[in-house]
């Protein structure tokens, strides 16, 4: 058995890398975001570092605060420059009462990953 393991993890390796370099390249996570931010103000804002090729507000689904903002949100800009800037420029900045997180969003991934596969 551990023959057979060894040579299966290259192949999904490369290919939870190859995904996340494509797709998500570009791809940010924002957390830490103020209940009082909308969805609009949060795009209008993150434009002005670059073009705004796909953007998720996640809102909770269920329970008591249904409906209600998570105060995080995924954002891809179009390239990694644009990317990068909006780290630098918003990255602990203060909006409203909280200070934004602003990170990678595949480094996220990839730990989620290798956390379910342990």
């Amino acid at each position: 058995p551990m023959e057979s393991q060894i040579e299966t993890l290259p192949f999904e390796n490369a290919s939870i890398l190859s995904e996340s370099t494509s797709q998500e390249g570009h791809r940010l996570w924002i957390g830490n975001i103020d209940p009082k931010i909308t969805e609009y103000n949060l795009v209008k804002l993150l434009e002005r570092f670059g073009k705004v090729k796909q953007f998720d507000f996640l809102f909770h689904k269920s329970g008591p605060l249904e409906g209600q903002p998570r105060g995080y949100c995924f954002v891809n800009f179009e390239t990694k420059e644009e990317a990068e800037r909006a780290i630098q420029r918003l990255n602990g900045k203060l909006a409203l009462s909280k200070k934004l997180v602003v990170r990678w969003a595949h480094a996220q991934v990839k730990v989620n990953i290798s956390r379910e596969t342990l």
